[in-house]
């Protein structure tokens, strides 16, 4: 009986154990999930504002991260390389 018991803890420890290891790198995964769907959310906003304009971002993981994670600058970057290229 008291075998079964620490047999018990000792494996809800190793969970815990297992737990911490995997939980940092899965925080980061799901940040970076985040900022790529709000930055296509805010790529899809920019598209409708704008198009009645005739103006247009692509909208794709690249230039979702760009405007996730860099925000109105990496948007700025988008608008810039957009007139560069035509």
């Amino acid at each position: 009986m008291v075998g079964t018991i620490l047999g018990v803890l000792f494996g809800l420890f190793l969970l815990f154990l297992v737990g911490q290891a995997f939980w940092k790198p899965l925080r980061i995964l799901l940040y970076m999930g985040l900022r790529l769907i709000l930055g296509c959310i805010f790529l899809v906003f920019v598209n409708f504002a704008t198009g009645s304009l005739g103006f247009s971002l692509g909208v794709n993981p690249a230039s979702a991260m760009t405007v996730g994670f860099l925000g109105l600058p990496g948007l700025l970057l988008l608008i810039a390389l957009k007139a560069m290229t035509g």
